[in-house]
């Protein structure tokens, strides 16, 4: 298990800083405490590829999908983390032992499984920034960008997040659903 110093070491110090989360933004949320702690000691970045944006909130609990979207309250144990580059909610669901899940709001915010725990997204995120450097070595500074990445990256890539977190790649999950797109837009 990847631990909050481990990470932050790995992360290094560059321009995507690691956000630290409240304590109280974590009380009383039903999460586990190695969880918890991640997020109060590490944080997760900033901004992370594939097209994240993280945010911890100044003061309060972590919002609810049901709050930010206007939802039904079932999706109160819904608490946002993350948005991707569509904008859809990515959450640490309390009703499941704080997965972390995309709630696609083109899609009746229907629920889409990225890691089955904080420490497997940030080893995740790690393992994806190693790609997209990579790539960036091998065809340029906007290879990533330009869809430009090789077979042997793509492969490396899909045997580190499957090594991370096997469940998280099943299929319609978010790292599955990820690699099929590195894979269609490849060139």
């Amino acid at each position: 298990m990847l631990s909050p110093k481990d990470f932050v070491a790995r992360w290094g110090k560059d321009d995507l800083p690691l956000i630290r989360f409240p304590k109280k933004a974590l009380e009383g949320l039903t999460l586990s405490e190695e969880d918890k702690a991640f997020l109060t000691q590490a944080g997760l970045p900033e901004e992370a590829a594939p097209f994240l944006a993280f945010e911890a909130p100044e003061s309060g609990q972590l919002p609810t999908v049901a709050d930010q979207w206007d939802q039904p309250k079932a999706y109160a144990a819904y608490r946002v983390i993350v948005f991707d580059g569509a904008g859809n909610s990515i959450a640490l669901d309390e009703n499941s032992q704080g997965e972390v899940v995309l709630l696609d709001h083109d899609h009746k915010f229907a629920r889409v499984l990225v890691n089955k725990s904080v420490w497997q997204l940030a080893e995740s995120l790690l393992a994806y920034r190693k790609f997209v450097s990579d790539s960036q070595e091998e065809f340029g500074e906007e290879a990533f960008l330009d869809g430009k990445t090789s077979p042997a990256a793509r492969k490396t890539l899909r045997q580190e997040l499957k090594k991370i977190d096997p469940a998280a790649l099943a299929p319609g999950c978010f790292w599955h659903v990820e690699l099929q797109n590195l894979d269609a837009n490849a060139g």
